[in-house]
């Protein structure tokens, strides 16, 4: 019996499948992208590659399974086809497929190892199936959508359980496509899978883009969005979705762990940190929203070990900080329930069927968190129950010393998961408030949680904040997305600025501190990633603000570090 069955609580706006609901609670998911890229060096192949040129020395697709399972990661997918068209299984329908290629003299079949392997491990498959294919004579003719529905149905049918089926945007604005036929499919044939797509895939798609690939969704972020702005692929509405929305789609944070998708040797030494995945996972898993992330194998058919090795000590981390709930043996109060089997209890119980709902006349709720003893911590993670729609506007967490009230964090949008974090210290009684646009509130998780930081990691130093972030700041981004200024309201020390750009291939930018009167150069440099990090040479002390300026435009939601 479901939620509203049993209490009568009515859903608000659009609301998960159960196919949503199953993803959502994976968070985590891996991208693999093989092909005839790997070899070319290319990131986009044309379709006129040969497909000599495909030829894994060494490949071994179990052993990518079983890194990604030690990873953390429960799905895995992989470009069957990519723009350029090549098919790592022997299509029928095409003569640039790995039936052509020296791999296992034509006789090797990608797909038919990948399939295998996950199922062999227990891990969910996914198939990355581009609708544009420039390889393809009959692309962008009315007999292509048949053309790729026979390839599509070979997929569907030849390798077992599929969980889902990635479409990609690129090329949708340039050809007519028979989505309908294509979903129909899927449905078919593979009932449970769930469809990522968007823009004319939009009536189908229940995974949608986030409106970047840097690996971050909004600061305010719902699953929830409006039929034109996935249809339109409005960047700035993919990546924060809108309360009260038509449909319900959550987003996948598509980020590789290196700044290209396929694998380029001359970036080895440009993998992630497991850091910088922490980070990811906050602002993808901990932001109502699901990670995933590229690992590209080698030109071997391999991974390469320290792609792997980051991804598991990043898993690891956020697994010890998520494996002890320091609100055991809290006290918990709400200033409002629902009914007796509705209390706040419920939203601490690790049962994602139970949840706390505010009174009934109620678009807020108060609750308080007096702990056993003096606790450290620095993560607050909420979850509503979504079955009944994304309900919270707004939140704010607080710390209650004697008579002194200080604000820990604030934000807006909760949803699925939300993962608060705040300053690292010693606490013994919080106070979480959290309001919405319809009565009751819910939330069916609660939990407080010590995340290890390094002591290079500003979000957690208390002598380091983040001077964009301060209450007395304000950000200033011009038109064109190009050009930013960040006043701290009043004069702080810093000397490391980070920033994201929409692209990181070769853009340019310049930053400039305030000196009363005018403006100074203090750093300036090409972007080889969408994250920009830049470390100073020495501490500027006497600034109010800075300037940065780029020949590339920041993301929507820039999320501007300045410590």
């Amino acid at each position: 019996m479901n939620a509203e069955e049993h209490f009568g609580i009515k859903p608000y706006g659009a609301t998960p499948t159960y196919r949503q609901i199953e993803h959502l609670k994976l968070g985590r998911k891996a991208f693999f992208h093989f092909g005839v890229n790997t070899f070319s060096n290319m990131e986009w192949g044309d379709g006129t590659e040969r497909e000599s040129l495909f030829n894994p020395t060494d490949i071994d697709v179990r052993s990518w399974i079983r890194d990604i399972k030690a990873a953390g990661f429960e799905l895995a997918i992989i470009t069957a086809k990519h723009h350029d068209g090549f098919c790592l299984w022997p299509s029928k329908y095409t003569e640039h497929s790995v039936k052509n290629s020296p791999y296992k003299n034509g006789e090797g079949d990608i797909i038919r190892e990948f399939t295998d392997a996950c199922h062999e491990y227990n891990m969910k498959v996914g198939i990355y199936v581009s609708p544009w294919d420039r390889n393809s004579p009959y692309w962008g003719s009315p007999e292509y959508s048949e053309f790729y529905a026979k390839q599509l149905e070979e997929i569907l049918t030849g390798y077992g359980k599929i969980d889902e089926i990635w479409w990609d945007g690129a090329g949708s604005l340039e050809a007519k496509y028979d989505w309908g036929r294509w979903a129909y499919l899927i449905r078919k044939h593979q009932p449970d899978a769930v469809i990522f797509g968007s823009m004319g895939a939009y009536p189908y798609a229940e995974m949608r883009w986030v409106g970047n690939e840097a690996g971050f969704a909004g600061l305010t972020h719902y699953a929830s969005i409006n039929r034109d702005m996935i249809e339109q692929e409005i960047v700035e509405h993919m990546n924060a979705g809108i309360i009260g929305g038509e449909l319900y789609i959550p987003a996948e944070v598509d980020v590789s762990i290196r700044p290209g998708w396929f694998y380029h040797e001359d970036q080895d030494d440009k993998v992630k940190s497991s850091r910088a995945l922490d980070k990811i996972w906050f602002r993808s898993v901990g932001n109502n929203a699901i990670m995933l992330l590229n690992f590209p194998p080698d030109r071997r058919g391999k991974l390469v070990r320290t792609d792997v090795k980051n991804a598991i000590e990043s898993y690891q981390r956020i697994s010890r900080m998520l494996s002890v709930n320091l609100l055991a043996g809290a006290s918990l109060t709400a200033d409002s329930s629902y009914c007796a089997d509705t209390g706040i209890d419920k939203a601490a119980a690790a049962d994602y069927d139970l949840y706390y709902a505010s009174g009934a006349d109620r678009s807020e709720a108060v609750v308080d968190i007096a702990l056993e003893s003096s606790t450290r911590a620095n993560t607050l993670i909420i979850g509503e129950m979504v079955e009944l729609g994304e309900r919270i506007t707004s939140y704010k967490l607080e710390s209650i010393e004697g008579n002194t009230v200080s604000l820990l964090a604030e934000g807006t949008s909760v949803g699925f998961k939300r993962a608060i974090r705040f300053t690292e210290g010693d606490y013994s009684h919080l106070r979480l408030a959290v309001s919405g646009i319809v009565a009751p509130i819910t939330l069916n998780t609660l939990s407080l949680h010590l995340y290890e930081a390094d002591e290079n990691d500003s979000t957690n130093s208390q002598d380091k904040p983040n001077l964009a972030r301060l209450s007395s700041a304000s950000v200033e981004i011009s038109e064109d997305r190009k050009s930013a200024v960040i006043l701290f309201g009043g004069i702080y020390p810093f000397d490391s600025i980070a920033f994201v750009s929409t692209n990181h291939m070769g853009a340019r930018y310049e930053i400039f501190a305030f000196d009363g009167s005018k403006y100074y150069s203090i750093a300036e440099g090409k972007a080889d990633d969408y994250n920009i990090n830049v470390k100073l040479d020495s501490l500027v002390e006497t600034s109010y603000q800075v300037k940065i300026v780029s020949d590339s435009r920041f993301a929507i939601d820039p999320d501007f570090n300045i410590h």
